[in-house]
């Protein structure tokens, strides 16, 4: 069964906020966190680990070295422009530019190139009925208008693996970097620092994020098939059977709670339990 992945790209901002704690909210989201406290993990959290591993590391091997090292000379051209060492900032800016050109006569199709990847995870371990009653909360609260206690509930409903890519978007930062240099050239270093500051800051992030209850449900299926393949099971092998079938769907369940995708896009899950 094939996962559903949801991408997003931002651009990367400096951004200074207030973190604003409510009390009610910050209870109802716990509340679903612990809805189950102490409940046991599936039986196959190691298999979800691993999977999950694999997918990090093909998204790293994309990683272009070149790329990596244009970003690391052009935070040495921003402190050599800071203290307006001229000749060192023009070597460093030179520098980024031969290695962009490097990676655009080698991958001329190449939009952005991958320079870093990152991986967030977020787990909730919650009944399916904890987590409908939180988005209810949410949804009522939306409803009256209190969207910053809303959006604590919601925050805390998450339950997934995303791989965050870092690129660099290589005509515009190519570009970009030129003009700098004319800066530099022409002594102008308060706008060339600026140029640069704003240059770094369209960095491109790309989000996958892959929902571990789908994860999960896809590993438990795994070990329910090669369950069933046995013949003369005995009694103890088909509770174990009826146990990860059983998890399997509640699962699924909690990915359509928490908004991964919905019955018609999990049928085939449902027609394999």
């Amino acid at each position: 069964m094939k996962r559903r992945k949801v991408s997003y790209q931002a651009l990367i901002c400096l951004v200074t906020g207030l973190a604003l704690l409510f009390s009610g909210p910050a209870m109802a989201t716990q509340q679903a966190k612990d809805a189950t406290a102490g409940k046991a993990k599936t039986p196959v959290e190691k298999e979800v680990k691993s999977s999950g591993n694999k997918q990090v590391s093909k998204k790293r091997e994309a990683i272009i070295k070149e790329a990596v090292e244009a970003l690391a000379e052009t935070k040495k051209a921003l402190d050599a422009i800071e203290k307006k060492k001229k000749q060192e900032a023009l070597d460093a800016l030179a520098l980024v530019t031969g290695k962009l050109e490097i990676v655009l006569a080698r991958e001329p199709d190449l939009a952005n190139a991958p320079i870093d990847v990152r991986v967030e995870q977020y787990d909730l371990y919650a009944t399916v009925d904890a987590i409908k009653k939180a988005v209810k909360q949410a949804r009522d609260l939306l409803g009256d208008g209190e969207v910053q206690q809303a959006r604590m509930i919601l925050s805390g409903l998450a339950s997934e693996i995303d791989i965050v890519v870092t690129s660099l978007p290589l005509a515009s930062y190519a570009h970009g970097i030129k003009a700098v240099a004319k800066l530099v050239g022409d002594e102008h270093y308060q706008e060339a620092s600026d140029a640069l500051y704003e240059l770094l800051s369209t960095l491109v992030v790309t989000r996958n994020i892959i929902p571990l209850p789908i994860l999960r449900a896809e590993e438990l299926l795994k070990k329910a098939d090669k369950l069933a393949e046995t013949e003369g099971r005995t009694d103890k092998q088909n509770k174990e059977l009826a146990s990860l079938l059983d998890g399997a769907r509640d699962q699924i369940r909690m990915a359509e709670a928490l908004g991964y995708g919905d019955k018609k896009e999990y049928k085939g899950f449902y027609r394999q339990i």
